[in-house]
């Protein structure tokens, strides 16, 4: 996968539908989008969340947003980042398109919002995603408990040779 051929615009209706639609299979079922409620889409749609969706060869393949939806109540957020919540296609899940449509998405994250740091909050159980962060220069930072579900947060320090 080339990460250069994924583009971030923010999210249309109709991609805001599809992500509603998004059904992982077990355990990753846990990220399943609550079913359609009336005002769901003009939510997501919403620019105060910054929910942008995520292409390749202009398909979508999956979302991002840049801000406070990116965080758990429970969650130490007091140092200043940028936060990011992501979710790939079920469809593209575990088909290799994790490390660039994540770098993808730092990439835009940089170049768009110029951060001074990264933050991502993830389930712990989900080690495949761990790995991935790490991989990509996130480090844990805190652990806590949000509905019984232990949470991971992770920050990434840019640097001003990283913004383009």
């Amino acid at each position: 996968m080339d990460r250069n051929r994924f583009t971030l615009m923010p999210l249309t209706r109709s991609q805001a539908a599809e992500v509603l639609s998004f059904r992982y299979a077990p355990p990753l079922d846990f990220y399943n989008p609550p079913p359609a409620y009336p005002g769901a889409i003009e939510n997501l749609i919403d620019p105060k969340w910054q929910f942008h969706g995520v292409e390749y060869d202009r398909q979508l393949v999956g979302y991002a947003s840049f801000g406070a939806d990116g965080q758990l109540p429970g969650g130490d957020y007091a140092v200043p980042a940028l936060d990011i919540g992501l979710g790939l296609h079920p469809d593209r899940v575990g088909q290799g398109y994790g490390g660039a449509f994540v770098s993808a998405i730092i990439d835009f994250a940089i170049n768009t919002f110029a951060p001074q740091a990264l933050r991502l909050t993830v389930a712990l159980f989900n080690q495949r995603a761990v790995r991935l962060y790490q991989d990509l220069g996130f480090e844990g930072t805190t652990r806590f408990f949000h509905h019984q579900t232990e949470y991971l947060v992770l920050m990434k320090p840019i640097t001003p040779c990283q913004a383009r």
